[in-house]
Order: structure tokens, then sequence, then C-alpha cells
């Protein structure tokens, strides 16, 4: 099952290639990600407080600064990343034949998961309407935590040479400290999982007196 990790790995390049997820908006962005029903929506919906036209603008123009539009795509990419898992596992159950170590195979399977891949993404970016996604998020998250006189704060520091140079470099932070995070915490995580597994077949092994 190595290779088919390593395809994974391969398709979330594939579909992030270019791209990284603003480390400004992520959180709000991923706090939001999970898909709400419509009786949570209806709830979210009816509990939302009004935004006076000054703070909206605010909001407007902070997310204008921050690039929250043009980055929508990268947060529709980390959607399609968390689906991939699945979507490997339900190919794998309707076509168990795929799940072989033959090169041949192999190809045919990776061929497949990324031509799904790609037409989710697609799909999901025709379908969505992501100007109006940031705003559902942004808008009363940003005037929940954060007052008029703090947004013009805000607003002030990406206007100068720092904060343009913050939004500039963040994305690339992102992805440096991924990557050092995977560098450091991975083999960690491998070292405790093989420890867990040990341990549990031993305990499923028969005693011997």
């Amino acid at each position: 099952m190595l290779n088919r990790i390593l395809v994974t790995f391969t398709l979330s390049s594939l579909l992030t290639a270019g791209s990284t997820l603003p480390t400004f908006n992520s959180p709000k962005a991923i706090a939001q990600i999970p898909q709400e029903n419509s009786e949570t929506k209806k709830s979210t919906e009816s509990v939302s407080p009004v935004i006076s036209s000054e703070k909206r603008e605010l909001i407007k123009e902070l997310l204008e600064i921050t690039e929250s539009s043009k980055n929508a795509n990268q947060i529709m990419d980390a959607m399609v990343r968390a689906e991939l898992p699945k979507l490997v596992s339900t190919i794998l159950k309707t076509v168990p034949a795929l799940d072989s170590d033959r090169p041949e195979v192999q190809k045919q399977f990776s061929d497949i998961v990324s031509r799904m891949a790609i037409k989710y993404r697609d799909r999901v970016l025709k379908k969505i309407d992501l100007n109006q996604l940031v705003e559902q998020i942004s808008y009363p998250i940003y005037d929940k935590y954060f007052t008029e006189s703090e947004l013009r704060d805000i607003i002030g520091f990406y206007k100068s040479a720092t904060g343009k140079k913050a939004i500039s470099v963040l994305p690339q932070i992102t992805v440096d400290s991924m990557s050092r995070t995977n560098d450091i915490l991975l083999p960690k995580l491998s070292i405790i999982m093989t420890e867990i597994i040990t341990e549990e077949l031993l305990n499923a092994l028969p005693k011997t007196k």
C-alpha cells in the first residue's frame, strides 16, 4: 500500500500546483469548511447580527487587501485534498482488482483517480460561487471578533511595507511550515503507530505456556 500512499500525495500536488492556502485567512476558512445542512444554515442565518454598512465596507477593504477572493480557489483545493482518501477508498471498494502492486494496475489506478479528482475539483469550482462563499464566511467572523477601530488598524498594517510583505510571503511560510512539520512529526508518528501495532499483535497472539 506504500505505492497507494505515494499516488495520493502525487494527486494532492497535482490539484494544488502553484497554490497555497493564505495563512491570514485559513483559520476562518477551515473553521467553516464542514458542509452545513439546511437546518444548521437556517439556524445560523436567524442569529446572524446585522453588520453596519461602514463596518461592512471595512471588512470588504480588508478582504481585498489580503486577496481573500483571489485565494478562494485554494480553499477549495484544500477541501478536494481532504476528499482524496475517500475517493481512493471508494474506487478500491468498487473495483477491488485495482488494489494491486502490479505496475500496470498501479498506473491504471493512478490515471483513474487523477481524472476523477480533477473532475471533482473543476465541478466544485463551477457549481459553487466562491466570492459568495468568502462573503458568507468572512463578514460574520470579522464582525464578531473585530471592532471598526481594530479593522482600521489591521487595514493600516496591511497597507504598510511590512504588511504588504506579510501578505506576499505568508503563503510560502505556510508551505514551508507544513513541510517542516511533516519532516519532524511524521517519523515520530510512524514510530508511535508501529509501537501500537506491535502491542496489539502481541496481545492477539495466543500465550505460550
